[in-house]
Order: structure tokens, then C-alpha cells, then sequence
């Protein structure tokens, strides 16, 4: 199969680059050139879980946004079956609209790996005849610089389309997704065809908008949010909030929201989220897609969720 894997952060380092190394043919799309030139000549080097030697996957081709559609054209590009988007969700705007629209073909389709929710909308809205999947990953990747990652943990990726595409026979689509899955495995990930992955997506929201804002604002990792009274305190009342707009826009969550995410900081606890990396690294977090998106809601349904735009403020406020 190919693949086109956009952007080369950690996730995007760490699926790309063992797809390559298992077989798949991947073009790995950098948003600079410095980055895509080092990939050239270093390649990726992969080290699988702390204290483990790296593995260098080489022979890659790599190309950079920058250089736009006539680059495509110019070396005759087929496109690819699959488009893996693995940008920040603050990526996904017209600019990156244009410069995929060469490398959608007829039978491509796009996976999504973003946190957030609304960016499928809008790729629904740029690339109607697209079949768009969402992909929801408990992998840990931790990318030490351009062109170095660490796999910190494996996890379960579930797959599922949230947007048919056009006329596309669903018979052909179940073929190619049953592939895609059997091409993460032999990759060396767990990955699995989800029936429901609007659920998923909106259980990851709520677990994402009381833990990554907190951390980012407390600058401590996942565990540290259940080490007081305070911390405890607040959780709850983000995730009663969070339950509440939930309820009252008819969307499912199974369980004990608290439970659920004390589970997941409890499951993670050396972990740091991606707002707190953002935020130490001085770059805009993904505030405005995860609590800003809750926030909305709230006001359509008439909830009042002072913590969640108290959450959503503070971020911002941490922004230059």
C-alpha cells in the first residue's frame, strides 16, 4: 500500500517511519525543509521504549509542504491510498487544504489522528468526495528532535470512518480498511476496526479537556493531578461539567467520568500531555479544538461550564 504521511512529529515519526520499515511505501510530508532535508540524510532513528537501542530506518522520501503542488507534478506523483494526517489540529486550515489537493486521487482516503474535534468537518467541506477516517491511538511517542522518537508505550489504535465519501461502495471501502488494519499489525501495532468511533472520539475529548489544560497550567504530569485535595477537586468538577454537556446533547459516555479519567492519570502517570509540551515549548496548544469546542456546545445546550472556559482562558492567556 502507500501512504502519505503528513506531518513529523512524534506520532508521525513513530507510525511512518514502521510502516516503512515493515514494507509500505511512505512519503513523509515535513512542514519545513530543514526537517525534510535531515530525514533525507539521517532518516528516523526509532528507539523502542526507554533504555532500548535505537534502530535507524533509512531510504526515505521525504519532501516538505513548502515546496507545493509543482514538486508533485513535476515528478509525475500517484496518489496514494491512504493520506496519514498527523498535524496539530491548529495545522489543519485552508493552507494545508491547498497543499494536499494534489495528493487526493480517486481512490484516496485521509486517516485522522488529531485530539480535538471540527477538524473532520472541515475536510469534509474541502474534500467531499473523500472518505475520512479518525483515528483514536493510546501509543506513546515522544520525539527528541527532528528526527529522533521513542516509542514510550504501546497502546490500542482504533480506527473507524466518520465521513463516507461520495458514491464509494461501501464493499470496497470494508476491503480497504480490513487492509489498512492488517498493514498497522504487521507493523507491530494492536489496531482494530471500530464500529463506533464517535464514541471513542468524544470519550478521548472529555478525558483530554481535564487532563491536558491542568497539567499545562500546573506544569506537572498525569499522575500529579490525583497527589491533593485541590487537584482531585478540580478534576471533578471539569469532568461533571463535561458529563453535563454530554447529557444534554445526547452523547454516550460509559461509566464514571472522574473514574474514568483518575484511570487514565493514574495509567499515564509519568506521562506529559501535548498541551504542556506546547506550552514549555512556547508554540499554540490545541485549547480552542478540545475545551473551546466544549465550551460551544455548552452554550448551544444552555450549560453553564465555568471550569471548562475558566480552563479554556487560562490557555490561552499562556499564548503569545
Amino acid at each position: 500500500m502507500k501512504f502519505d504521511m503528513i506531518g513529523a512529529g512524534a506520532l508521525g515519526l513513530l507510525f511512518g517511519g514502521k510502516f516503512a520499515a515493515s514494507g509500505q511505501e511512505v512519503r513523509f510530508w515535513t512542514r519545513t525543509h530543514e526537517q525534510a532535508a535531515l530525514l533525507v540524510k539521517e532518516g528516523i532513528m526509532l528507539q523502542e521504549g526507554e533504555g532500548c537501542s535505537p534502530v535507524r530506518i533509512s531510504d526515505l522520501t521525504v519532501y516538505s509542504l513548502q515546496e507545493g503542488a509543482s514538486r508533485i507534478e513535476a515528478e509525475a506523483h500517484t496518489p496514494a491510498d491512504w493520506i496519514m494526517l498527523a498535524t496539530k489540529q491548529r495545522h489543519i486550515d485552508n493552507e494545508l487544504a491547498k497543499a494536499l489537493e494534489p495528493l487526493v486521487g480517486q481512490d484516496t482516503k485521509i486517516l485522522c489522528f488529531q485530539n480535538g474535534i471540527g477538524h473532520a468537518e472541515f475536510l469534509s467541506q474541502v474534500f467531499p468526495e473523500t472518505p475520512i477516517y479518525a483515528v483514536i491511538t493510546t501509543e506513546g511517542a515522544k520525539r527528541i528532535d527532528s528526527y529522533q522518537v521513542i516509542r514510550s508505550g504501546k497502546g490500542l489504535t482504533s480506527i473507524g470512518q466518520v465521513k463516507s465519501g461520495g458514491s464509494r461502495k461501501s464493499l470496497s471501502l470494508k476491503n480497504a480498511v480490513e487492509k489498512l488494519i492488517d498493514t498497522f499489525e504487521t507493523a507491530g501495532f494492536c489496531a482494530l476496526l471500530s464500529k463506533d468511533i464517535d464514541r471513542e472520539i468524544y470519550r478521548k475529548l472529555l478525558i483530554n479537556s481535564v487532563i491536558n489544560p491542568l497539567t499545562a497550567i500546573w506544569r506537572i504530569s498525569n499522575g500529579e493531578l490525583l497527589e491533593t485535595e485541590e487537584r482531585r477537586t478540580l478534576l471533578q468538577q471539569l469532568c461533571q461539567e463535561a458529563a453535563a454537556i454530554y447529557s444534554a446533547r445526547n452523547i454516550p459516555f460509559e461509566g464514571d467520568a472522574y473514574d474514568v479519567v483518575a484511570e487514565v492519570c493514574r495509567s499515564t502517570a509519568s506521562n506529559m500531555s501535548s498541551m504542556l509540551k506546547d506550552v514549555l515549548q512556547g508554540v499554540p496548544t490545541e485549547i480552542d479544538y478540545i475545551n473551546g469546542r466544549l465550551v460551544e456546545m455548552a452554550k448551544l445546550s444552555g450549560v453553564s461550564v465555568p471550569g471548562h472556559e475558566m480552563m479554556w482562558r487560562l490557555v490561552r492567556g499562556l499564548q503569545t
